[in-house]
């Protein structure tokens, strides 16, 4: 039975499933202006924020040339990265959700980490476990924290129409890099070799890219400010949402609920939306790591290695909100699949343009790889969300998106072993083991979407709850 509970300015109202629903305030009476203020400034920090993962393939070769540092130390550098920005968006969501670390502070705190202190050192190192530190460990952590403060405030103030925005705003951390990635290959010979960049190209080329991510990441940081919890937009009645209802709830229905990490855990799609998670971040990501050095390996030239690198970038960014759009029609899964499939066919096609050193088919088969490749990390970030509940989502996504370790070990480290044949050394690269390898993960993503990944019942929700009970969450008594 639903209930409400009548208090100024808002209204506390409880449906049938025990959702607790905050329902009476706007957006511009909680944050001064507008919601859409607070998505523009997540956008902002994210396309800065993720420069440090998406520049990597176009700055890893100048790196190894000035300081003699072997192919497999140097992918290890951004399997590592990506291990220390998964994993901290754990403790961001958990410190973010007990209220000890405001969104604002995170998100500035994490853009003066990444960007001045973490590219500082690895602008400065010429010692690879320098590099490590400045690059894979500080870097990772300050982005890890970045995104996590972002990509979660998306469904938090668009409960209702979460879809094309979370799109949006995840669509800068790939996008973002473009203009850099650019740069770097504005600034390099004829011969486009990454390893022409001089050393104190190198140098300050990361210092300024450093300063422009804490200035741009701390200003954007400002804007940023949490709903109360529980709030939900007055617009859409939380009792009768599938009458009064946005395309985006009747096709990707709200959870009954807003459930903890472990309630979460206890049901069995959690398990499954991770290790799909970690498969293809490591399909999606084998792009980023190799794309521009394979370029360089079969001669196809800067225009050919820039092109596709670059737009792999562009287009992984710009069809973030597009399969947002898409899943407002279709749902989260079935859009995911789709993008998924089509991924695997294309890096493939990559594959075999480059060793045809067919340079413009190779471009064309990366963009549209880019483009299919980000399907995961926006839908999976809205479907969490639709399963499990917003309130708790920072966390929640958090503990998925740390499988991104996973898949980040596949794209990087272990990608190098497969087609180098040693975990930690230089030889030489066996290119179509590494793109039948992370075709393959992809391919193993989509049987999991399929088969593993399905919408918790009302029951086995009911199960979760009654296995790892929240007192906190209980819903107030109702007031005559």
């Amino acid at each position: 039975m639903a209930t409400a509970e009548t208090t100024s300015p808002y209204q506390v109202v409880t449906n049938s499933t025990g959702r607790v629903f905050r329902v009476g305030e706007t957006p511009r009476q909680i944050l001064g202006y507008n919601r859409w203020v607070v998505i523009m400034a997540a956008w902002l920090a994210m396309c800065l924020s993720g420069l440090l993962e998406y520049t990597w393939g176009a700055l890893s070769g100048s790196l190894q040339a000035a300081h003699n540092w072997g192919n497999a130390p140097t992918f290890w550098l951004f399997s590592f990265f990506v291990v220390f920005e998964s994993f901290v968006q754990i403790g961001t969501g958990f410190l973010r959700n007990r209220g000890i670390l405001p969104v604002r502070w995170a998100t500035i705190a994490g853009g003066v980490i990444c960007g001045i202190i973490g590219y500082g050192i690895l602008a400065t190192s010429t010692n690879i476990w320098t590099a490590y530190l400045g690059y894979a460990v500080l870097g990772g952590i300050g982005s890890g924290m970045v995104y996590s403060s972002c990509i979660n405030i998306v469904a938090k103030w668009y409960p209702e129409k979460k879809g094309w925005r979370t799109g949006f705003v995840n669509g800068g951390w790939a996008y973002g890099s473009v203009p850099f990635i650019a740069a770097i290959g504005g600034f390099l010979s004829g011969g486009g070799v990454a390893s022409s960049l001089s050393p104190h190209t190198v140098k300050v080329f990361i210092i300024t890219q450093g300063i422009i991510m804490t200035v741009g990441i701390a200003i954007a940081g400002l804007f940023l400010k949490d709903p109360p919890k529980n709030w939900w937009p007055r617009e859409i009645d939380p009792l009768n949402w599938q009458k009064h209802s946005t395309r985006d709830l009747r096709n990707n229905p709200p959870a009954l609920r807003h459930y903890t990490l472990q309630q979460m855990w206890r049901t069995k799609s959690a398990k499954w939306v991770g290790f799909q998670y970690a498969c293809y971040v490591g399909c999606s990501l084998f792009g980023v790591a190799y794309y521009f050095p394979f370029a360089q390996a079969m001669g196809l030239g800067s225009v050919a290695a820039v092109s596709g690198a670059a737009g792999f970038a562009l287009a992984d960014g710009l069809f973030r909100p597009v399969y947002g759009y898409i899943s407002e029609f279709i749902g989260r899964r079935r859009t995911m699949m789709y993008a998924y499939s089509g991924n695997v066919v294309f890096q493939l096609l990559a594959l075999w343009a480059g060793e045809a050193h067919n340079a413009p088919l190779f471009a064309i088969c990366a963009v549209i790889s880019g483009g299919l490749s980000g399907a995961n990390f926006p839908m999976t970030a809205a479907l969490v969300a639709d399963y499990w509940g917003e309130t708790n989502n920072a966390i929640n996504y958090g503990s998925i998106y740390a499988f991104k370790a996973l898949g980040g070990s596949f794209a990087g480290g272990l990608a190098a072993l497969i087609m180098t044949g040693t975990l930690y050394g230089t030889s030489h690269f066996h290119w179509a083991f590494g793109f039948f390898f992370g075709a393959a993960l992809g391919a193993i993503a989509v049987v999991m979407l399929r088969f593993g990944v399905k919408r918790p019942t009302e029951e086995e929700m009911e199960a979760a709850v009654r296995a790892a009970p929240d007192t906190a969450e209980a819903p107030k008594p109702a007031i005559a």
